[in-house]
C-alpha cells in the first residue's frame, strides 16, 4: 500500500510540477558501500560501489570502481530485497581508477553510510588516510574482510598514478579498504586474485577522488 501512495505522490508531483522530495512516504531501501551494480541490457558483467558520498545540494552519489564506466549504458541498476532489478542511477563522472554514480531513484533507494564487513556493519565516520606501516582491511565479498598493512603510498611502479600498495589479497568482488570506521580508498587490482591474507593490491585514495568530484562521504 505505501508503494502504491508514493506512486500516487510522486504523479501528483510531476504533473504539478513540484520539486521531488526524495520519498520521505516511501520505503526506501538502503544503498551504499558493497551495492552490486550492472545493466540488465548491455554485456555481461557488473561493478560495486565502495562508498556512497553526497554533493554541495545533498544529492546522492556512490563512488565505485572504474568498471561502472564499462558498462556502455546511461541507466545502472542493482536488486533489492525482493530480488527486482531496480534503476540506481547513472554513471556522471570517470577517471582512471573510479568511477562516480549520481542515484536518480531516490524513491526507491536511501543512502546509507554503513559497510557489510561480511561479519558485522561498520559505520564510516570520516576518511582519514593510514600511514605506511598502519593497519587497513579489505571488505571482499566471498572473504568477509581481512586486514594487513599499507606499504606505500603514491606507489611510483602501482598499476596507475597515485594508488596506495598493501600486502592484502583481493578479488573480483573486492568492495573497499578501510580502517577501523575511516574510509580508505576504491579497490583497483591485484597482483593475482587469492583467498588467503598474503599478496599484493592497490587502492585508489578516497579523499583525492572525493575533492576531485565536489563530493563529501556519507557518514554516520
Amino acid at each position: 500500500m505505501r508503494r502504491i501512495l508514493a506512486v500516487v505522490a510522486l504523479l501528483l508531483t510531476s504533473l504539478l510540477g513540484l520539486p521531488a522530495t526524495g520519498g520521505a512516504e516511501v520505503a526506501a531501501e538502503p544503498l551504499g558501500s558493497g551495492a552490486v551494480l550492472f545493466n540488465p541490457l548491455g554485456p555481461a558483467g557488473h561493478c560495486t560501489a565502495a562508498f556512497a558520498a553526497v554533493d554541495a545540494r545533498g544529492l546522492g552519489h556512490l563512488v565505485t570502481e572504474a568498471s561502472c564506466a564499462n558498462l556502455t549504458s546511461a541507466d545502472l541498476y542493482t536488486t533489492d530485497s525482493s530480488g527486482k532489478n531496480v534503476l540506481v542511477g547513472s554513471v556522471v563522472s570517470a577517471g582512471a581508477t573510479y568511477a562516480v554514480v549520481r542515484v536518480r531513484n531516490t524513491a526507491a533507494w536511501e543512502l546509507v553510510p554503513w559497510i557489510d564487513t561480511g561479519t558485522g556493519r561498520v559505520v564510516l565516520t570520516g576518511s582519514r588516510e593510514t600511514p605506511a606501516g598502519g593497519t587497513v582491511c579489505l571488505v571482499d565479498r566471498p572473504a568477509a574482510m581481512s586486514c594487513g598493512r599499507v606499504l606505500l603510498r603514491d606507489d611510483p611502479d602501482g598499476p596507475a598514478p597515485g594508488l596506495t600498495r598493501t600486502d592484502l589479497c583481493a578479488s573480483p568482488e573486492s568492495v573497499a579498504f578501510i580502517t577501523a570506521d575511516q574510509a580508505q580508498g576504491v579497490p583497483v587490482s591485484a597482483s593475482s586474485w587469492c583467498t588467503t591474507i598474503a599478496g599484493t593490491s592497490w587502492f585508489a585514495p578516497v579523499n583525492p577522488i572525493l575533492e576531485h568530484e565536489q563530493l563529501s562521504l556519507l557518514t554516520g
